[in-house]
């Protein structure tokens, strides 16, 4: 038994994200504006959710859902759909090379007002790792490709591409993370997931999700619209959250923070 307290002990330590570095520049726990529907992130960019910052600050038992792996072909539009018939917006975190596969679905989603933003161009967990300059790459190349699907836009669609970043895997290391909010990107972290990725049923993901709500009282959710297990979970997911008195804003960066990222030094959003 302890033989095996101290294998789960190190493949927990293996996975947990690493804070920023003592000293940072950046703020480490910055503060939100809240409006109708939304919830501004403070400006300069910071790091939020608190699985690994500070608390994401929403008003009282707001959710704040966001999307990550897609866009999926098979499962986007349907997502949209049930959001749609709630009136919720969302944040799709969005990974390049399935943005470079699917643009009509990056469109699709900023067409009925939800915000689009990075979650690397092919999905490493392990990024932290890897060389710097790799590092670099995986960031700019996903919000290429997120600026190539939206060209074409008018500029109130374009203006949804958000200066936000979500390490895939929640796998955070300082440097990026510095490097991102030095240029106007602020890191996405959550206050709970849904647990869909590992292949529950949807049962299991409804029971899980009230019960992170419930615990956290709100606070930035990250759902998977690549698992139809979580897609078949939706509908009553958010019906059963509205009973419960939850309200759902979305996240963004607001004008100040889409100028301020635009006119970094070294910018990684350039599109306006």
């Amino acid at each position: 038994m302890r033989l095996f307290l101290i294998a789960l002990t190190a493949a927990f330590a293996v996975w947990l994200p690493r804070a920023p570095a003592e000293g940072s520049e950046v703020p480490y726990f910055p503060r939100a504006t809240a409006q109708a529907g939304q919830a501004i992130l403070a400006t300069p960019p910071g790091r939020y959710g608190s699985i690994q910052h500070g608390r994401t600050p929403l008003p009282p038992r707001a959710i704040a859902l966001t999307f990550d792996d897609g866009p999926s072909s098979l499962y986007n539009s349907r997502v949209l759909d049930i959001l749609d018939e709630r009136g919720i917006k969302a944040t799709f975190f969005f990974v390049g090379q399935y943005v470079r596969a699917n643009p009509e679905q990056v469109r699709e989603v900023v067409r009925r007002g939800h915000n689009v933003a990075s979650h690397s161009w092919s999905h490493p967990t392990y990024l932290r790792y890897w060389a710097r300059e790799a590092q670099v790459s995986e960031v700019r190349r996903s919000y290429a490709a997120l600026e190539a699907a939206l060209a074409d836009a008018p500029p109130g669609e374009r203006a949804r591409i958000e200066p936000m970043f979500r390490f895939p895997g929640l796998g955070e290391g300082a440097y990026m993370a510095d490097w991102l909010n030095q240029r106007g990107v602020i890191v996405v972290s959550a206050e709970a997931g849904t647990d869909d990725w590992r292949g529950y049923s949807a049962e299991s993901i409804t029971r899980i999700t009230l019960n992170a709500m419930e615990s956290n009282q709100g606070g930035v959710l990250i759902l998977h619209e690549t698992r139809p297990q979580m897609i078949q979970a939706l509908p009553g997911l958010l019906d059963e959250l509205t009973a419960r008195g939850f309200t759902f804003v979305q996240i963004t960066a607001g004008p100040e923070g889409r100028a301020q990222a635009l006119a970094a030094e070294d910018a990684v959003l350039t599109l306006r």
